[in-house]
């Protein structure tokens, strides 16, 4: 078969350049200006560098979208269609918790609003779509297993992260008491959710066990880890840096960055075929 695979569907290749335009407001706003997110984002961040480690995040998933793009079959997609979905969801989750404290009725705050209430339908939408449609059309890709030692990697060090980021979520009152810079219950929670993105990312690679069909994944697992630090490295005097969940933090972050190094050694030029 000359182009095996299913066809990306053209309404959800739309959703990935509206994606994009929300990637892009959030790099720009709290990613570079963290000092002024009583003007220029969804609420208030305090102290600022929590406001610079989210927008640490936001730099780190830019190219989970925007390769998209320019990918033609679903299966190389795929990989971070359900960890978007339930991030997306989870940042919801806290906006409706926390709604008092939100610049309710500002443009930064419609912007958010919307950048996590419409991307769990779609994303949950087109990806059962787009699986019935792949099986219909009985189009697989060839397979190129996953080496067995990054797979179990993906699978317990994404699960463990997974697990983290449900907990803390339930009870915020964990990380709050144990950060390594001031957090609220609000910021603890929005912080929290992109532990779950990547944990679940991991987890999703896993499930793909596909050396190409991994590798939209891999430029947030090797962003997080520069991207936070030099985030970090504008406010030193706001971080404890003796914490110890500073270091666990690292930890995860620096497993991701090894195994995307790893990974990016797949075939990018049949990743976009």
């Amino acid at each position: 078969m000359k182009n095996p695979g299913t066809p990306i569907a053209w309404p959800l290749r739309l959703w990935f350049a509206v994606e994009v335009f929300f990637g892009v407001g959030a790099v720009l706003s709290i990613g570079l200006q963290p000092a002024d997110t009583r003007t220029n984002f969804a609420w208030p961040v305090q102290p600022v560098v929590m406001a610079a480690v989210l927008g640490a995040y936001y730099i780190s998933s830019a190219l989970l979208f925007l390769l998209p793009l320019f990918a033609r079959r679903w299966e190389m997609i795929r990989v971070m269609i359900l960890p978007t979905a339930l991030f997306s969801t989870a940042e919801l989750l806290a906006t409706v918790l926390h709604w008092s404290k939100f610049s309710v009725g500002t443009l930064p705050f419609t912007a958010w609003f919307l950048s996590y209430l419409l991307p769990p339908p779609i994303f949950f939408g087109f990806y059962l779509w787009q699986e019935r449609r792949a099986r219909q059309l009985a189009s697989p890709l060839p397979a190129e297993p996953l080496p067995p030692e990054a797979r179990s990697a993906l699978l317990h060090w994404g699960g463990l992260l997974t697990a983290l980021a449900i907990i803390v979520f339930v009870i915020p009152q964990i990380l709050i008491a144990n950060a390594p810079w001031a957090m609220t219950p609000l910021t603890a929670r929005a912080f929290d959710a992109w532990l779950l993105a990547a944990g679940t990312l991991m987890l999703s690679m896993a499930r793909e066990n596909d050396r190409t069909r991994v590798l939209f994944g891999v430029p947030m697992l090797l962003l997080m880890f520069p991207a936070v630090t030099l985030q970090i490295a504008r406010f030193p005097d706001q971080v404890n840096f003796a914490n110890t969940a500073l270091f666990v933090i690292y930890g995860f972050m620096l497993v991701a960055f090894v195994l995307g190094v790893y990974l990016s050694r797949g075939d990018w030029r049949r990743a976009f075929q």
